[in-house]
């Protein structure tokens, strides 16, 4: 015998006719592989290979197609059940065994090809976009590996949030259908692992991205349910390290404590901390108070302690409770008792107090000067946009507090009862915070717009649509360099508000409502707006919008109720369609103090009083402010950070701007 002849026939003769033309390591199994069997493939084998693995491919075979049939099975009665129509309330409770849903382990049969084949691509674009943008519910360098251990619901989560930022986002009709469509399966799948008792951290996971999606679609309460159950099982879970938890969240990997991060900052973010005001049938602190003292400042406002070192991440998350607190701020304007705003125990002076050191407790890094914005290429920012995007978050929802807290329709309705003489000093102090910051988040404005930057966190529309209504005031006054910056700065809110809104539908009504309420102002002999307004004209305006537009919850919802979380009969008897204070619509439409320089139209303001020392003028004033102060103020540029060249007048309204049309206002004879 020679040598071939003993030698074993080679293994690209063992391999059928399909394998071998594809290249493919083939089992050899007869009469038909294994590997074309699955594939649903032809497989023929030549004459010349040896046929002794035939008899003992025949066991294996028959046991692999009946494991196959099994798992078949298994797939079909779990697809039934959960696809159930009228009867899935006579199904669920059928489901008894614990592993009946579980079954599918990490690798849920119900997991689309499609799905399998876009998250790759659709984690990329979340960490891209939507992580820390602004909940941190995952690490920062999450890999995309992950996502093979993702229960569906998760990651059906994941891909509505990412695919609004693909091409032109929500515009797009078949992307809109396709984010509902995946809304609302997660929301089925997870809502089902709650019911038969399979929470883990995913589901906590999924149930704060659908809060975010639900919210932003204008489905207010759903998202305050699936906020609140996740908060509910997260006060059930044992978590270690919490106190030190916002010292190292821009470095954690336990995704617990950023779940748990996270569903503090979306409580925050959506004004739902538990309401100071008392009477409620149904008090939420009992699904809350776990996060009180997560945020609470109580631990760095000593004077011992030093300035935090923390991140961005950390840093935002502190500004997250500021928010919740002006929200809450511009909600509650009905009591009757209502305090002063200088009065020491107002909530306006709480507020502001929280707002200044918070300030002084920041890290320096995170000021303008320090970070040089304006100096990073387009480029470079997006290329580190992990950071650079929380950290406009965290620039603009600082500047919208006081925005919020000096807003003269809110000091108005808050001064509705006072009948003593406004004092000049706090509706200076009030006039200089309400122009400074509004300014400033204008000047982000233009930033982002020249950077061509992609904002993706939802909280910043809102916080432009807000000073949108303060630059709206102001397009009226009498004096003509203070209404034309004011009606540019109104034109670009509300041209950012529209080019947000192919990301998120709720920026898009914010948009609307700002252009109704432009359209809404009337002089008060009851003739259109047409141009300037007349000498010493008085206007009138729609109020009810104008405080819709200032809360967030309000401005978010959507038109329709029948969308939401109830049915026909108690759809037109909600919280979200009826006014949640007792007082209803506002109808004092000269509380919003159109064309008045901030709340110097009030009629407690004094007339014909002096607001600057004799020494100065405001034209002195102007000259002196050209020059900057050795104090850098909080996150403000210097004088060196411009958009154009040094001569050009900046497009946000500066304290020279207003002096004199501040000024003219204190002398008229207000009745």
């Amino acid at each position: 015998m020679s040598l071939s002849e003993a030698r074993p026939a080679k293994r690209a003769r063992q391999a059928c006719l399909t394998c071998r033309r594809k290249k493919t390591r083939c089992p050899g199994e007869k009469p038909v592989c294994s590997f074309c069997m699955r594939l649903g493939q032809t497989c023929s084998y030549g004459g010349l290979e040896i046929e002794e693995r035939v008899p003992d491919s025949k066991p294996l075979l028959t046991k692999r197609v009946s494991e196959l049939e099994s798992e078949l099975k298994r797939l079909a009665d779990y697809v039934k059940h959960t696809s159930t129509g009228p009867n899935r309330s006579q199904s669920l409770p059928t489901v008894q065994e614990p592993s009946a849903s579980p079954s599918f382990g990490p690798h849920e049969a119900s997991r689309d090809a499609s799905l399998e084949l876009s998250v790759p691509s659709i984690f990329d674009l979340f960490q891209t976009f939507c992580n820390c943008q602004p909940l941190p519910l995952f690490p920062r360098d999450l890999s995309v590996d992950t996502q093979s251990w993702r229960p569906t619901e998760l990651l059906l989560a994941v891909e509505a949030y990412s695919l609004r930022f693909r091409g032109l986002g929500i515009h797009d009709d078949a992307t809109r259908r396709d984010i509902e469509a995946k809304t609302q399966r997660s929301c089925r799948l997870v809502m089902q692992k709650i019911t038969v008792g399979d929470v883990n951290i995913s589901q906590l996971q999924t149930l704060c991205l659908l809060s975010i999606l639900e919210f932003t679609a204008g489905n207010i309460v759903r998202a305050g349910f699936f906020t609140n159950t996740a908060s509910y099982l997260m006060q059930n879970v044992r978590l270690n390290g919490l106190d030190t938890l916002v010292n190292n969240l821009d470095e954690e990997r336990d995704e617990r404590k950023l779940c748990y991060a996270s569903i503090v900052m979306l409580q925050n973010l959506q004004g739902m901390v538990p309401s100071r005001r008392s009477g409620s049938p149904f008090d939420q602190r009992s699904s809350t108070s776990i996060f009180e003292g997560t945020t609470s400042q109580e631990s760095y406002r000593k004077s011992t302690v030093e300035k935090l070192d923390i991140g961005i991440i950390s840093a935002s998350m502190y500004t997250t409770e500021l928010w919740s607190l002006a929200c809450e701020y511009a909600l509650v304007h009905d009591k009757m008792d209502t305090l002063p705003p200088w009065h020491p125990q107002s909530d306006y002076t709480s507020v502001t107090y929280r707002h200044t050191e918070h300030e002084s407790c920041m890290p320096l890094r995170f000021r303008l000067h320090a970070s040089n914005f304006a100096d990073h290429s387009p480029s470079d920012l997006s290329a580190n946009r992990s950071y650079w995007s929380p950290w406009l978050s965290f620039q603009m929802v600082w500047h919208a507090v006081p925005c919020m807290l000096n807003h003269p329709f809110l000091l108005s309705l808050r001064l509705r009862n006072f009948r003593r003489t406004m004092p000049q000093s706090f509706l200076r102090i009030s006039f200089e915070q309400l122009t400074l910051h509004s300014g400033w988040i204008v000047h982000f404005v233009e930033l982002i717009q020249l950077k061509e930057f992609e904002v993706s966190d939802p909280i910043i529309g809102h916080c432009v649509a807000i000073v949108g209504t303060i630059y709206l005031q102001h397009s009226f006054v009498e004096d003509p360099v203070f209404s034309t910056k004011a009606r540019e700065g109104f034109a670009l809110c509300l041209e950012f508000l529209r080019g947000l809104s192919k990301r998120w539908s709720h920026v898009g009504r914010m948009a609307q409502e700002l252009e109704q309420l432009h359209n809404s102002i009337m002089p008060e002999n009851g003739l259109p707006v047409d141009g300037r307004p007349s000498t010493r004209q008085k206007w009138t305006v729609n109020p009810q919008l104008l405080w819709n537009i200032l809360v967030y919850s309000h401005v978010s919802k959507a038109p329709d109720p029948a969308t939401d979380i109830f049915g026909p009969g108690l759809v037109h008897d909600t919280a979200a369609q009826s006014e949640p204070v007792s007082s209803g619509e506002i109808r004092e439409s000269d509380l919003a103090l159109i064309g008045s320089a901030g709340i110097s139209g009030h009629r407690t303001v004094v007339p014909e009083c002096v607001t600057y020392p004799p020494e100065q003028s405001a034209h002195q004033l102007s000259e002196a402010s050209r020059h900057p102060s050795a104090i850098d103020p909080v996150m403000h540029p210097t004088q060196s950070v411009s958009l154009g060249t040094e001569d050009q007048d900046d497009l946000f309204l500066q304290m020279q701007d207003y002096g004199k049309a501040f000024e003219d206002w204190l002398s008229l004879n207000i009745s």
